[in-house]
């Protein structure tokens, strides 16, 4: 059996320094070349046979593979192939279950666990010092050694990110190691996504141009408060790492910290689900006929009702019930505490939580209207909400310590905001420094910031908050900085140059390069009866239908611009069909995460022309159900859409299966990366 380990290689881009340039120009010919070492004319031959080894090279030189402007063409590949040849002599080293172990972790697309095997065993075992007393290098060319080198210095490190320094580089510290000062980390994946202070667990190792991470990389869990090397610690004392001389430990046992991290994240969603009134309160009031357009002109004029456009065929009117707190005339977003539908004979009002149903009966009272009495149905969705199975002795008992109950409220926006103003990211900072915080006992931020107690604290929530603002900055543009928080507090020590803006408008084709996502969160395939039950009760259940409609209602869009247009009966069917799949999926999904129509359309162009003309349909279909991480619910959706075809008596157009079944695929891969962010 062989495995070989792939990681990906990344793409960089710099500019070529002006005096390689000019070396370029001086080389006399093609065969021969200028060397900025040697100070005069050499031959390739030469060059390749001795760079970085018997020739001290400068790291600027055109032909140098650590020349940053060399990162794509020379050593992204260079770093493939050593990590190649390496993993194809680790293969033939490995026995049967540990071949298994690796597989494994490649097969889930684990990235982190992969490279961890991989480092273990062939740095953290001794096996690469035995291969090269045997002759393993004997026929590696010189670039291949040097980097061979390079990786030698590889250890675990946990970078705390400073700054975004260019496209390939960030300034990081090594928390495991604090002798050392801020350095550079190349890391192109790295650099186009990370905020300040993200702080994040991987690898490093040394190169002539600064430190590169290697592997991927996981984020330690938001401890809120806490400090992470603090964090860091207790969590290595928990699974009995030794006190000191840990590098060894860590080496060997990097997949259980990724589990770790894993489990300290369910289990803090759990005890804060625990804490959360989950039961969802659907309150109804009949209407007589003759009462109804006073009912409408009422919910028409009412401030504290944000009205969305009806859809035909469900209520005449649909609104969200806006937070008591809200002032429209001030603010630019607004928290929602229900959803508001007026049907020809009855009022109904959907909320979570037994605080938001007491906001909405005041609501309801506000009205004044001769309404019937109220009909309430409660109904209590943690029964509904997926188990995730973690291991309770990789939790610190500590990590759990200040964890609160969940908010379920959406946020509408009421206005764009003016240049004054910014964004609605700045108005939900415009008075913290004054607002008591319970992550400080309740002090505001400017009270823990002059007490030398709780200033420490402060450092560390507002780290996180940071944090939190640089990923609205890299992943949508938003032009805020807390900065200037920061130093009205008198927060100096974190104050740093706030990293480049994401890009907020892309190109339709773009889209291909943002196909590849983390893996999907953890998640129980729906199979067997558990699916057909989610099924039928997404089917049987009109109020669920409607809310579904909803709040999916940008994905059934999308299907109105796929490249092969529909009917509109084709159409229909296909958002029906997908409706009861993804309601299947995410049945009770609370707000808070954001479907992405068009990364779910060119996820559909991808597999569309993907395979060639040998692929038969029903093997394109094995696969890219296989791939959507659903493949029952995919083949069930399909069923169902061959049955509402037959329900309606109109055919659908064979010549349209084919992207009819991809279209739901493509819909069911997006739901399946769809977190339980809980707000």
């Amino acid at each position: 059996m062989h495995v070989h380990f792939r990681f990906r290689s990344f793409a960089w881009t710099c500019g070529v320094p002006e005096s390689s340039l000019r070396a370029m120009g001086q080389a006399k010919n093609k065969k021969q070349r200028e060397c900025p070492a040697k100070g005069g004319i050499i031959t390739p031959e030469d060059c390749g046979r001795g760079r970085n080894s018997a020739i001290s090279c400068p790291v600027d030189c055109i032909h140098n593979p650590f020349n940053p402007a060399n990162y794509e063409s020379l050593f992204g590949p260079l770093e493939v192939r050593v990590i190649d040849q390496l993993s194809r002599k680790l293969a033939t080293d490995l026995t049967p279950s540990q071949l298994r172990e690796v597989a494994d972790a490649m097969g889930k697309d684990d990235v982190f666990t992969s490279h961890a095997l991989h480092v273990w065993h062939v740095h953290g075992q001794g096996r690469l010092a035995k291969w090269k007393d045997a002759g393993f290098l004997r026929d590696w060319k010189n670039d291949d050694r040097v980097l061979l080198s390079c990786f030698e210095t590889i250890r675990p490190a946990l970078f705390e990110f400073r700054r975004v320094i260019d496209g390939i580089t960030t300034e990081v510290v090594d928390l495991l190691a604090p002798e050392l000062p801020p350095f550079r980390l190349i890391d192109g994946s790295t650099a186009s996504r990370v905020g300040r202070f993200d702080v994040m667990l991987g690898w490093r190792y040394t190169l002539p141009t600064g430190q590169r991470s290697s592997g991927g990389m996981i984020a330690l869990p938001d401890l809120d408060t806490r400090d992470p090397l603090a964090a860091w610690q207790e969590l290595l004392a928990h699974l009995g790492a030794p006190a000191a001389g840990s590098d060894a430990w860590l080496m060997e046992h990097m997949p259980l910290l990724a589990e770790s991290f894993t489990a300290i994240a369910i289990a803090r969603q759990a005890k804060q689900l625990a804490m959360s009134d989950l039961r969802q309160f659907t309150l109804g009031h009949r209407i007589a006929g003759a009462d109804y357009d006073s009912v409408l002109a009422a919910l028409g004029r009412h401030p504290r009702l944000f009205r969305e456009s009806p859809r035909p065929g469900e209520a005449f009117v649909r609104a969200n019930v806006l937070d008591e707190s809200c002032d429209r005339e001030r603010d630019l977003e607004a928290r929602t505490v229900g959803d508001l539908r007026l049907h020809a004979d009855r009022l109904e009002i959907v909320a979570i939580g037994e605080a938001h149903a007491a906001q909405v009966r005041r609501f309801i009272a506000s009205l004044g209207l001769p309404l019937g009495p109220e009909e309430c149905a409660v109904n209590d969705l943690s029964d509904k909400l997926p188990k995730r199975d973690y291991d309770r002795d990789l939790v610190p008992p500590g990590f759990l310590d200040g964890v609160g109950a969940l908010e379920f409220a959406t946020r509408v926006v009421l206005r764009e905001p003016d240049a004054a103003e910014a964004s609605a990211l700045a108005a939900t900072y415009r008075d913290f420094a004054d607002t008591p915080i319970p992550a400080l006992d309740g002090m505001t931020p400017r009270a823990a910031a002059a007490d030398p107690g709780a200033r420490p604290r402060l450092l560390c929530l507002m780290k996180h908050h940071v944090s939190r603002c640089d990923r609205e900055r890299r992943t949508r543009g938003v032009d805020f900085d807390l900065n200037p928080l920061l130093e009205e507090l008198g927060l100096g020590e974190l104050i740093l140059p706030p990293p480049p803006l994401g890009i907020v408008e892309r190109d339709e084709e773009d889209y291909d390069d943002d196909l590849p996502l983390d893996p999907p969160p953890p998640q129980d395939l729906l199979e067997g009866e558990e699916l057909g039950s989610r099924l039928d009760r997404v089917i049987g259940d009109e109020a669920l239908w409607n809310r579904l409609e909803i709040r999916l209602a940008d994905i059934l869009d999308a299907f109105n611009d796929l490249p092969d247009k529909l009917n509109p009966h084709e159409l229909a069917t296909l958002q029906s069909t997908v409706l009861a799949a993804l309601g299947a999926l995410h049945p009770d999904q609370p707000p808070g995460y954001e479907p992405d129509p068009e990364r779910m359309l060119a996820r559909y162009e991808s597999w569309m022309n993907s395979g060639d003309d040998q692929e038969s349909v029903g093997d394109f279909l094995d696969r890219i159900f296989a791939e959507s991480c659903q493949p029952e619910l995919c083949e069930s959706a399909a069923d169902l859409l061959i049955h509402l075809e037959k329900e309606s008596g109109k055919k659908l157009r064979p010549k349209k299966l084919d992207a009819l079944f991809t279209a739901i695929a493509a819909a069911v891969w997006e739901a399946a990366h769809w977190p339980p962010e809980w707000k």
